[in-house]
């Protein structure tokens, strides 16, 4: 399940959750109305600092014992 950036449009509280794709709008966790719009948010991932890892750890495994 995708990890969605909210806003409450009421009182402005920034907060994320873990929602299916289907689901409807939650609920704001710090005044509790319905008021929460989705926020554009970027796309997250560390596959690259993982690449970069493992490409380290060929050229110089001594770094990782």
């Amino acid at each position: 399940m995708p990890l969605y950036d909210y806003e409450c449009t009421r009182c402005g509280h920034r907060f994320e959750m873990i929602m299916k794709l289907d689901a409807d709008a939650p609920a704001c966790p710090c005044c509790g109305t319905q008021a929460a719009k989705q926020r554009i948010a970027a796309f997250r991932t560390n596959a690259w600092s993982r690449f970069l890892d493992g490409m380290e750890k060929r050229i110089s495994p001594e770094k990782f014992k």
